[in-house]
């Protein structure tokens, strides 16, 4: 049975629609490229061929019968969380958990937070392509902006063939991250030069094709464009469905497809004609072309437009992205049950939109739903999967790392290696290694609705890390946390009582109404406050209305115009309330900040004084500010009720020294202690 006419019969099987097949296809910029191009890049084709069959050969020689071949698939549904997954099931089904990912037998949960609080598609991508995690936009390269080897080219290390496959253009940054390295997800045009010239995947389609065309109408680059060097690399290049479904895989070592001028469209909104293959046809023709070289291979497959509905809050298109996705997910499921030993992971780079299902409907009916905004959210991710080496995500909460930890051993043939402890602001706190304080009051404030439960403090080489466990109520009081960066020095506001006058936004109008007076304890002076009104998290370097960190006094900001500097704010999973919804806390979940010592110490270029000591206080107070509940850590003493409106102290500071042995380098060894 021809390659086609497999294809056809799954695809028909999948009631994808029917195949197409016509004479393979060039795009119109290859010939503007020019033939000259090609001459001039004719030996390094060559070379790039002779190392493609000696690999092949070499693969096969070391294979045995017994030991079949690397086949490693993931599959990222871009922005697709459990919001998106009960709408689609429901409206496909009628019922959630339906879908074809769902039969995948290995069922677990990632967080989605980084350096950065609330993570990006690139941050994410990273840590799965890479192990490593990064602030957002950058793409394979860590938080000090150093190159990190990603998962197409550790396989290319072994041998092993490799490929990206997405519906956003092909230098978006999830497929960015596997085969680019920028210090941007925006820089396109430099992405897509890396992606032909450097990393080179064996195999690359999706949208996109005005990042590689030649200089003029229709094109982003200032240069003849890298078409002819795609073809001049043994490259073929096809730009339509009908091309890419008569590509013969034996025939063909790399393979190159941009279907679309940016972003392809949208699976409900392409006419019964179009151009465009579907996300089943390009992973299958992907999964096709990379056997052929019996080698072995790493393929990702990304279902990218999830996101792109979920950012404007479109339902039918968020369903309809997920649904093909979970489509093209069946499909490689199938291909990947006829064969021995494949590695399929399924899941989600982060949620976008906060999309909730509020009831049932009926198959064919949009459910009712709810969005919370049109950015990414923490909400945490399924993971699905099946093969060696999968059963490591059953059952657990893992983050993005763990998956490229089961992806690399199945690589590299290595034993899985856990990926080692990093403190982020996801709102996970016992990645935290010091419990400082516990709640000995019952919260006046709803014991079900707010409440501080626990004080956690950790400290790297990269920043402060505030973890506070309790209960959060979503567009209601104030966390409010008092830093003293030079403790013992007295620096700072011994009292926030009628010490400042900004209130030109939420949180500094918070701030500016306290009625509470600096503990009892000599040298203490709030420097900065950290502040969410309402379960806010702005991510690092986002200026929030409503949260973030406050600069008290100079040089970090006036009494009656507060600093506005860098922080991370995020919360775990469950914790934050709704009036009305009672909750329960859970252990090890709250509120989580991350505070980069450059907006602490910003003379210091990143480092810490010799010995820094910080001193910290949290305190729960009401919308406005002036009203103190009786929920602070350090805690008041059991059975105090809520200061209310009255001019209070808190109780007490935990003194944290940061810098242990003097090195200027935080190493946060030493147990912080409650004073007085």
């Amino acid at each position: 049975m021809s390659r086609l006419l497999r294809l056809c019969c799954v695809l028909a099987a999948l009631t994808v629609g029917a195949c197409t097949s016509s004479a393979p296809s060039v795009p119109r910029d290859a010939a503007s490229a020019g033939d000259d191009a090609m001459a001039r890049d004719a030996a390094g084709a060559d070379a790039e061929a002779a190392t493609d069959a000696a690999a092949r050969a070499d693969a096969a020689s070391d294979a045995s019968a017994s030991a079949p071949p690397v086949r490693v698939v993931l599959m990222i549904g871009d922005g697709m969380g459990p919001g998106q997954l009960e709408a689609a099931s429901r409206f496909a089904h009628g019922a959630p958990g339906a879908l074809a990912m769902h039969a995948l037998p290995v069922r677990g949960a990632l967080t989605t937070g980084g350096p950065s609080g609330i993570i990006d598609s690139a941050a994410s991508a990273t840590a799965m392509s890479t192990g490593e995690v990064t602030e957002n936009a950058r793409v394979a390269l860590d938080r000090d902006g150093r190159r990190l080897e990603t998962l197409v080219e550790l396989a290319h290390a072994r041998g092993l063939a490799t490929g990206v496959v997405t519906t956003a253009a092909l230098p978006h940054a999830t497929p960015a991250a596997f085969s680019a390295h920028d210090e941007s997800r925006h820089h396109y045009v430099d992405i897509a030069a890396a992606q032909v010239r450097d990393v080179r995947p064996h195999v690359m389609l999706g949208g996109g094709a005005r990042y590689f065309r030649a200089a003029g109408p229709g094109s982003q680059r200032p240069d003849e464009g890298l078409f002819g060097e795609l073809a001049a690399a043994g490259y073929a290049l096809v730009e339509d469905r009908a091309g890419l479904a008569a590509i013969d895989p034996r025939e063909t070592a790399r393979l190159f497809g941009a279907f679309a001028d940016q972003h392809m469209t949208f699976a409900r909104e392409r006419a019964g004609d179009s151009r465009e293959p579907t996300l089943t046809e390009m992973a299958l023709t992907a999964l096709e072309v990379l056997e052929a070289q019996d080698r072995g291979f790493f393929l990702m497959i990304e279902g990218a437009r999830i996101d792109m509905a979920s950012h404007g809050n479109d339902l039918a298109n968020a369903i309809g992205e997920t649904l093909a996705f979970d489509e093209a997910v069946a499909a490689v499921r199938a291909w990947a049950s006829a064969r021995e030993g494949v590695t399929l992971v399924v899941t989600a780079d982060h949620e976008c939109g906060g999309l909730e299902v509020r009831g049932s409907s009926p198959a064919g009916t949009l459910p009712d739903v709810g969005w919370r905004w049109n950015h990414h959210t923490n909400a945490r991710v399924p993971v699905f999967a099946e093969g060696p080496l999968a059963d490591v995500l059953h059952d657990e909460v893992r983050d993005h790392r763990w998956v490229h930890a089961v992806l690399r051993a199945r690589v590299t043939g290595a034993p899985l290696a856990p990926p080692p402890r990093v403190a982020v602001p996801d709102g996970r706190l016992l990645d935290l290694r010091h419990e400082v304080a516990r709640q000995a009051v019952e919260s006046s404030f709803g014991p079900t609705h707010n409440r501080l439960d626990a004080l956690r403090l950790d400290a790297d080489r990269y920043g402060l890390h505030v973890g506070v466990e309790g209960l959060f109520e979503w567009s209601a009081n104030a966390l409010v946390v008092l830093i003293d960066v030079d403790f013992g020095a007295a620096t700072g506001h011994a009292t926030l009582a009628g010490a400042l006058r900004d209130r030109d936004g939420r949180a500094d109008a918070v701030l500016s109404a306290s009625r509470l007076d600096a503990p009892p304890v000599e040298g203490f002076g709030a420097d900065f406050a950290i502040v969410t009104y309402g379960g806010a998290d702005p991510q690092l370097g986002e200026r929030a209305d409503d949260a973030g960190l406050r600069g008290l006094r100079p040089p970090f900001g006036r009494p009656d115009d507060l600093g506005w500097h860098a922080a991370a704010l995020n919360f775990g999973e469950g914790v934050r309330t709704r009036a009305g919804v009672p909750a329960s806390p859970l252990p090890g979940e709250g509120f989580e900040a991350f505070v980069p010592w450059a907006a602490l110490y910003p003379d210091l270029g990143g480092r810490v004084p010799p010995g820094a000591e910080l001193a910290l206080a949290v305190v729960l107070v009401n919308s406005d500010g002036g009203f103190t509940s009786n929920q602070a850590l350090p805690p008041f003493p059991a059975g105090t009720a809520s200061p209310g409106r009255a001019r209070v102290a808190l109780p007490g500071v935990a003194r944290f020294v940061v810098d242990a042995d003097g090195d200027g380098v935080a190493d946060a060894d030493r147990a912080p202690a409650v004073l007085p």
